[in-house]
Formats: structure tokens, sequence, C-alpha cells
């Protein structure tokens, strides 16, 4: 099945490119009956921002690197649930990398 695009929800709901995106993004006054109508079609269709997209023209990606020690002692799982938590409705992701207590100079 093919991932729902920007172009989609607008054609369905009848509106343009630029409208949706001040939808998504809230940039811009849109009136409520039209942002209504693109977030049921959002919703309707399954569309999701492409973040990889997106992170080319902001130049930010949202990820945060998180490096631990070792990844099975359950200290680790404490901090990482802390910070997913703080930073989830951030809208950021976190990348999450073991080193084996190995340290590399």
């Amino acid at each position: 099945m093919k991932r729902a695009t920007i172009n989609d929800v607008a054609k369905r709901a009848g509106v343009s490119k630029t409208t949706v995106s001040h939808v998504i993004n809230s940039t811009r006054f849109v009136e409520e009956d039209t942002k209504q109508r693109v977030l049921r079609v959002i919703s309707e269709i399954g569309y999701y921002p492409n973040l990889m997209a997106r992170s080319l023209t902001t130049n930010r990606t949202g990820i945060i690197g998180l490096i631990v020690s070792d990844a099975t002692n359950s200290f680790f799982g404490d901090v990482l649930r802390g910070v997913e938590d703080v930073l989830q409705p951030k809208n950021y992701s976190i990348v999450l990398c073991n080193t084996d207590e190995i340290l590399i100079r």
C-alpha cells in the first residue's frame, strides 16, 4: 500500500498543499472548518509527515543519541524511560548505543 502524501490530503480535502502544511505546522491562521476538514482527511487516510524530508528543510532531525555502557544493566532502563518520557511529548526520538563498557581513546 502506498504511503499517503500531503498532495493526497490536499486533493481529498479540496485545499492547497500550503494550507495542509499550515494546518500541520500551525504556521498560519486557517479557518476552523477548513482546518477540521484537513484534520479529518489526515485521520481518514493515515497521513503522517515524512520526518526525513522535514529534517532536510529544517536542518533538525529531532533525534537524540544516548550512549550507555551496559544496556543490560537495569539502571539504564530506568534512565532511558525517564529520558523518553521527557522527550516524547516534544516530538524527539532516541537512538540508543551500547558501548559494552569498552573505552575508545
